[in-house]
């Protein structure tokens, strides 16, 4: 490919030795899938520390290597070592080799003094203009002023998408993987996708359904694949990133035929835990339903069947669903679903079927589980003693002690204290006879620990203790152990209920101890389970304040009294009125935590920005407030006040120009938009 060179000022290059993470790397949705696909091409590798540090910032010479191996010619840098063409690049120096083949292809050139500047931050403009030249753009299909055309011509083919930097701005590692997964995406100057051209050839409509796995004949490291109603197994010399895995798309060959890397498409798809089976379709723990057809092809224990003939044996396990533009689910995949691997449950163990030496069935709590047939030390156990089991991923009974050889924390959401209903955090539903209801009664919405008292019957207390040490959001961590692939993190206000929140809500980097109410383990020794002490703010209830006064007695009477209630007005509609002593503003915005018992637990304070403009939002997920991007809360309260009415972000920024926001939290630290008012 013949490319003009361009000036250094235009072209500046990089190189993306450090530019590398695998899929567990801790970074934000876009920019982990970025890293993600390009770790999968071996155009990015992580630090030792296993991490991506999108912050960090990117020198020439990094972005030379990185433009280099993005055009699949990192096997052609080695022509190019012990030379030097800039007075500033040793020839020794590890980037000689990509910023001389990058000179020599024409996407950068010197400053015009025979130097390089490797050690530089590259900007936006800069890195850009190289993509450009990747594509096979020159000055003449561009325009003539830099980098105004340039970064006009980015924008217009979506290089830009997602990349927050203005042009003369230093570029992070985070923007850079982005701009080069939208380069993978875009159509060369032939037309010709750009990310098709790095493989030898090509399956499309591909859906990964392992990775690393072993093939039906034995042969070891393959990814497994389903694509135009075939399975398949493709060598593969190096694993694609996990995080791939259940993804559509194109899968890259080499010209050996084995796997070069992975790129998603953005159909829609859906994994959820099959707790529920008709022959309609499934429901899944949290209680949505999803039909599926019987002529709808299932992908099961590496054969392709249907769901009408195989809906009796997907209870307990993982599916992922697969739709159609239009809607409509047309492909289904089963694996054993792993969210309940390791779980362990200490209660009375109530009954069995058939009989105890060769159990099916063991009822522990009020749920019935089904046994493994590898299940071991059942046999030694009788109803009515006090058991602990643990789980495989399909929520079978996988091994059993006697309580006094190995007990556990029991932790569960308690729905209802005088019905005896809790869901486990695992999302299995336990049902018992609660002996201190009465007193419970508060702690319904809560985490609770389940304390098996006897046949059928339990008591409740708040959850607190267990395993202590700092979390460390991102290496994945609490003291010294391991999080588990599938750790529940709950945030909770007092004794407000709990809300389940993901790891990457937490915005801080670690988490104090004295800010963890609890964290337990499973029986691999990982931590999965986590209750903080109002760490993300997420455990309120935000929208406008409204006050009212209640009268209690006759007027006039010595029992006479008012007192004032406070609840929260939102999309929702009100909250249950609470009485309340705290000096709030009727029709301010704030954040509300209220206990089962409707009592106030906290409050949140929001700060309120006016005029900003619609522009300032990165789509739905940002708000650049003050120059912080600020992320936006995936339950963000919008109204009108123009036409009273709670509306989507989307309608408040097709409505006006601009906007006042209210977030919670300190910017740059803990901050989230709340809150948007337009009108």
């Amino acid at each position: 490919m013949n490319r003009r060179v361009v000036s250094l000022a235009l072209s500046a290059t990089l190189s993306l030795s450090l530019l590398t993470a695998p899929a567990s790397a801790a970074t934000t949705g876009d920019v982990d899938e970025a890293v993600a696909v390009l770790s999968g091409l071996g155009v990015v590798s992580g630090y030792s520390d296993g991490l991506y540090h999108p912050e960090d910032g990117l020198t020439r010479a990094q972005f030379c290597k990185l433009a280099v191996l993005a055009e699949d010619h990192g096997d052609q840098a080695a022509g190019s070592a012990y030379r030097s063409l800039f007075s500033d690049v040793a020839a020794s120096s590890w980037a000689a080799p990509y910023i001389n083949l990058a000179y020599e292809e024409g996407l950068v050139a010197g400053k015009g003094d025979g130097t390089f500047g490797p050690d530089e931050a590259v900007t936006l403009s800069q890195a850009v203009t190289v993509c450009l030249r990747l594509l096979g753009y020159s000055d003449s299909d561009i325009g003539p002023f830099w980098p105004e055309d340039y970064l006009s011509k980015a924008a217009k083919l979506g290089l830009l998408e997602g990349v927050s930097a203005g042009g003369g701005d230093a570029l992070t590692r985070g923007q850079a993987a982005l701009l080069l997964y939208n380069l993978l995406q875009q159509p060369d100057a032939q037309g010709r996708t750009f990310g098709l051209g790095l493989g030898s050839s090509y399956v499309e409509n591909a859906i990964l359904l392992d990775n690393d796995d072993e093939a039906a004949d034995g042969t070891l490291h393959t990814a497994y694949v389903y694509a135009g109603g075939n399975l398949s197994w493709y060598g593969q010399a190096d694993p694609l990133p996990d995080s791939l895995v259940h993804r559509r798309g194109t899968l890259l060959l080499d010209k050996t035929g084995k796997v070069k890397g992975f790129l998603p498409d953005d159909s829609v798809y859906k994994t959820v835990t099959a707790e529920d089976v008709t022959a309609s379709g499934v429901t899944d723990p949290g209680g949505a339903s999803y039909s599926i057809s019987s002529s709808t092809v299932v992908v099961a224990d590496d054969e392709k069947t249907t769901y009408g003939a195989v809906w009796y044996d997907l209870e307990g396990r993982e599916l992922t669903l697969y739709y159609a533009e239009g809607g409509g689910i047309t492909l289904v995949t089963a694996s054993d679903a792993q969210i309940y691997d390791g779980t362990l449950l200490t209660g009375y163990y109530e009954d069995v079927s058939p009989n105890a030496s060769a159990p099916d069935t063991v009822t522990l709590l009020g749920h019935t589980f089904d046994v493994a047939e590898d299940a071991v030390g059942l046999s030694s156990l009788s109803v009515g003693d006090k058991i602990t089991i643990s789980l495989n991923g399909s929520g079978q009974v996988i091994r059993a002690w006697a309580a006094g050889e190995k007990k556990t924390t029991v932790a569960a959401v308690l729905e209802s204290a005088s019905k005896g209903t809790l869901t486990h955090v695992s999302g299995l539903s336990l049902s018992t006879t609660i002996s201190n209801a009465s007193a419970a009664a508060d702690l319904e919405g809560c985490l609770v620990r389940v304390n098996a008292s006897g046949m059928g019957k339990c008591s409740v207390t708040a959850l607190s203790g267990g395993v202590s040490g700092q979390l460390n959001v991102a290496a994945g961590t609490l003291g010294s152990l391991p999080l588990s692939d599938h750790v529940k993190i709950y945030d909770q206000v007092g004794s407000a209920p709990a809300v389940e929140i993901e790891l990457e809500d937490i915005l801080a980097d670690r988490v104090a101890a004295s800010s963890i109410t609890y964290a337990g383990t499973n029986d691999k020794g990982e931590v999965d389970l986590i209750l903080l002490n109002n760490v993300t703010g997420d455990a309120y209830t935000y929208g406008f304040y409204r006050l009212s006064t209640v009268a209690n007695g006759k007027e006039g009477s010595e029992d006479y009294y008012e007192y004032r209630t406070l609840a929260v007005e939102n999309s929702g509609g009100t909250t249950a009125y609470c009485a309340s002593t705290q000096s709030v503003r009727s029709g301010a915005a704030g954040g509300l935590a209220v206990t089962a018992g409707e009592k106030i637990a906290g409050f949140a304070e929001l700060t309120k920005v006016e005029k900003v403009a619609r522009s300032a939002f990165d789509g739905e997920d940002y708000a650049v407030i003050d120059g912080i991007r600020v992320p936006v809360a995936g339950n963000v309260q919008v109204y009108n006040a123009d036409s009273g009415q709670w509306i989507t972000l989307a309608q408040a920024k097709g409505y006006s120009d601009t906007m006042t926001v209210y977030y919670s939290g300190a910017l740059g630290a803990s901050a989230k938009v709340r809150l948007v008012v337009v009108g």
